[in-house]
């Protein structure tokens, strides 16, 4: 068996190459990541696993060009190209699982095992480099200060964990928070907005019906004790660069000022002279 093995694996690294080129060449030409007209008219919520991994994907024709590796044909850069090969596969396989792409699971599951088995092959290879291989720097080469502080890292890895966790769980809790109003909601009665958006940072947007366009975007205030709602809508050339967690006031208007009755997936907001029912989409 063992004389075989050179033949299996020059067999595995052609296989392997050819595969990838093959989706390579693919996305190159546009027969891959091409998304339907279908989909074109879907809000990104409507989207499945599969279309929304291809809309995004096939955005970028750059990304295919990048795919496209010929180091597994050459025994010199082998070892290169399969750690490339398993960082790329496995992440597709990763992909394929996670957003249900059925049909790519049993090719990516295949060509990620004969990948692995082209990299064991390797292993002795790859330990004595990256493992019993001395670092850069010997402690002989940086000053003994250096060499001292070396046990540091012990104790800033942990609080630079819980450091980070701490951070974002106080941005999510003040900035990303989501309040009974969040989501998207569908007028039932109006001809004019065919969406309301509430969203983090107390942020709003509502949406026409003419092609879907933004007639109104900023930020809201709740008096719950009053029932009312305060829309303040930033102006238009103040739109681009607004900073929403600290706007200018100066930039901002209110556009209405609204009591609200909330009861589940229905909500009435209105005033004097408008009213409007509205249904939780999502």
């Amino acid at each position: 068996m063992k004389k075989y093995y050179p033949v299996l694996h020059t067999i595995a690294r052609y296989f392997l190459a050819s595969i990838i080129l093959m989706y390579a060449v693919a996305k190159i030409m546009g027969t891959q990541f091409s998304s339907t007209t279908s989909i074109w008219d879907k809000t990104v919520g409507e989207l499945s696993g599969f279309e929304l991994t291809w809309f995004f994907y096939g955005y970028s024709f750059w990304y295919g060009v990048f795919i496209a590796s010929f180091l597994l044909f050459f025994r010199k850069t082998t070892r290169l190209g399969i750690v490339l090969y398993l960082s790329i596969m496995i992440n597709i396989l990763i992909l394929d699982l996670t957003y249900e792409i059925d049909g790519a699971i049993g090719m990516a599951v295949v060509l990620t095992i004969i990948a692995l088995l082209v990299f064991f092959s390797e292993f002795k290879s790859f330990y004595k480099f990256f493992i019993q291989e001395p670092p850069l720097y010997q402690k002989t080469d940086r000053p003994n200060w250096m060499n001292k502080f070396s046990k540091v890292k012990f104790f800033y890895i942990p609080l630079l964990i819980l450091g980070l966790f701490a951070l974002t769980y106080t941005l999510k809790k003040n900035i990303m928070t989501k309040n009974e109003f969040y989501g998207a909601w569908e007028p039932i009665n109006n001809n004019e907005w065919s969406r309301i958006y509430f969203q983090e940072a107390s942020t709003f947007s509502i949406r026409g019906q003419s092609n879907f366009d933004e007639i109104y975007t900023g930020k809201y205030k709740v008096d719950k004790e009053k029932k009312i709602i305060d829309f303040i809508a930033f102006d238009e050339d103040y739109i681009a660069d607004v900073n929403v967690l600290n706007p200018d006031p100066d930039r901002m208007k209110t556009v209405f000022k609204m009591s609200y009755k909330l009861e589940e997936s229905l909500m009435t907001i209105n005033n004097d002279s408008l009213t409007i029912e509205l249904k939780r989409l999502k």
